[in-house]
């Protein structure tokens, strides 16, 4: 703890399920960041599988608890991180393989915190003995244990990389949940999950198109909008809720957005592109302050269509990619949990009242020494 800046390896697997993404960043926790090298490892089908036939059973299931099921899946993917930390270490340079700490944010299985759970997968305690590398993980737990939504926790990374005195930034992460940061200057700063970002798109893609996801946006740019049919999606209960909110995928299942025999899947599948951009141009009414820039990052960026229908809402002129700022947009996240683990390790906050929702600012994570 003497020391003042840290390297540490954050691992982030999203909502999306398709992998790992790896970054190795020295950092003091507060301002000082520095990022050496990302690296994302694709879930090979076996693996993606299992997970969603995990998270879809406990869709169904009135309460959590871990069977063979859940011990298996874990073990399996547990088994995939360690190989797949072997062979981002043996890419490293001597001086860079001395690593500090491992931020390690699992895979989502469960994340309700009206009955104060978020599960993720992957077995830190394992981990921590089997690579000899102090890890932090379990997260969202702390948050939502002081009455907080557990997420976004990511806004205390933006604050740090993208604030600026006397300006008004947004930015939009938009992974299968997108969500957003509100950074007012380099103090203030508004955070919470915006609602469907590429989970919908995705679950119908597999569905109708039998892809994982629509690459480029190419599928949706052959349809049209049903207005209507967005308009009628606009008026769900959890989209009226008060800000900071949170959402877990199993929110939107596509049984809740049915397609009926008139709309094509074409035409279908850019409805929901839209919704997805609809619901994030909206916080430009919803925050009711200035904004001076939109930087925008997260898997969903390289969605051509979507990002073309968030230019034709809020407007082109003031948006931004993290890429163009000097961070990677696929990365952020890992990144993040990388900085926040430090943040836990010097027993800082990562937390607000103004983020999750929370009654009082919280460290966030649990140590597992090895």
């Amino acid at each position: 703890m003497k020391k003042k800046e840290f390297c540490v390896l954050g691992i982030m697997s999203g909502t999306s399920i398709d992998g790992l993404d790896f970054s190795l960043i020295k950092t003091d926790g507060i301002k000082n960041i520095k990022i050496i090298k990302n690296k994302y490892y694709k879930f090979h089908k076996k693996i993606r599988d299992e997970i969603s036939d995990l998270i879809n059973f406990f869709c169904l299931e009135k309460k959590f608890f871990r069977n063979e099921k859940y011990y298996k899946t874990e073990l399996n993917f547990l088994n995939f991180v360690v190989k797949k930390i072997s062979f981002f270490l043996s890419e490293l340079s001597d001086c860079e393989k001395k690593i500090d700490l491992v931020g390690f944010h699992g895979n989502t299985i469960i994340h309700n915190p009206k009955k104060n759970i978020s599960i993720q997968l992957g077995d830190p305690k394992m981990l921590a003995k089997t690579i000899n590398i102090p890890v932090v993980a379990n997260f969202r737990n702390r948050d939502i244990e002081n009455f907080g939504e557990g997420a976004p926790l990511v806004p205390i990374f933006h604050k740090a990389i993208f604030s600026k005195n006397g300006k008004n930034i947004i930015v939009i992460n938009i992974g299968g949940i997108s969500n957003f940061t509100f950074l007012m200057g380099k103090t203030e700063l508004i955070a919470s999950d915006i609602g469907p970002g590429n989970t919908l798109i995705d679950k119908f893609c597999m569905m109708r198109f039998n892809k994982y996801f629509d690459k480029n946006g190419l599928i949706a740019s052959k349809g049209k909008v049903n207005y209507d049919l967005v308009n009628s999606w606009m008026k769900k209960k959890y989209f009226k809720k008060s800000l900071p909110r949170s959402f877990d995928a199993k929110n939107f299942n596509l049984t809740n957005f049915s397609q009926s025999k008139e709309i094509s899947n074409h035409n279908f599948l850019r409805s929901l592109t839209f919704l997805s951009a609809k619901l994030i141009s909206e916080l430009q009414t919803r925050l009711k302050k200035k904004i001076d820039f939109w930087v925008f990052s997260g898997g969903g960026i390289h969605n051509l269509t979507l990002m073309d229908e968030i230019k034709n809402l809020i407007g082109s002129g003031n948006i931004f990619l993290s890429d163009e700022l000097g961070y990677n947009s696929s990365f952020i996240e890992s990144s993040a949990f990388g900085y926040i683990s430090v943040r836990t390790l010097k027993k800082l906050p990562s937390a607000f009242p103004s983020t999750t929702g929370c009654k009082k600012r919280n460290i966030c994570g649990e140590i597992f020494y090895p």
